[in-house]
């Protein structure tokens, strides 16, 4: 099969489970008809810039927002964003934001926002597919957007 085929596979498969070891991805690869070697699957992980994330139950891979995901929703978001790198809308309530995203993105998302280190956010928790994030409460919805894009420039308007 194709790299591309191989490569939307493990995409498919890392979005859809929770796969916690090369030996584990490379068991659901080879049963679905791809054959690979380790040290192939070890390359593909690392062009894919897949990363481990904890988790409560330890540890699972999960895409880099700046990877295109397979199968992305073409909903908007509440703020009129299209959804990408993982993310499906944004809202906001008193000195929160709620970010939704595709199962399984939204430890590696809250972790690009902590490490941003920005005075304007206080901190996140994340579960599967939603984040929490503490506002710092002098900034506007507008300034934390802005911030949200920096961090995410893939949640640009494309007005």
């Amino acid at each position: 099969m194709a790299k591309k085929e191989r490569l939307d596979k493990i995409k498919e498969i890392i979005v859809s489970f929770t796969i916690s070891s090369q030996e584990e991805l490379l068991k659901v690869l080879q049963s679905n008809g791809f054959g690979l070697t380790q040290a192939t699957l070890s390359r593909d992980l690392k062009q894919l810039k897949v990363s481990k994330v904890p988790t409560a139950n330890g540890y699972r891979y999960s895409l880099s927002s700046k990877v295109v995901d397979y199968g992305r929703s073409k909903s908007v978001s509440s703020t009129n964003l299209p959804a990408q790198g993982g993310i499906l809308f944004i809202a906001f309530t008193g000195s929160l934001a709620v970010i939704k995203t595709h199962p399984g993105y939204a430890s590696a998302l809250a972790w690009s926002i902590d490490n941003y280190s920005d005075e304007r956010i206080l901190g996140t928790i994340a579960g599967d597919d939603t984040i929490f994030i503490a506002i710092n409460e002098k900034n506007t919805r507008k300034e934390i957007m802005s911030l949200l894009i920096e961090i995410f420039p893939e949640l640009q308007s494309e007005n």
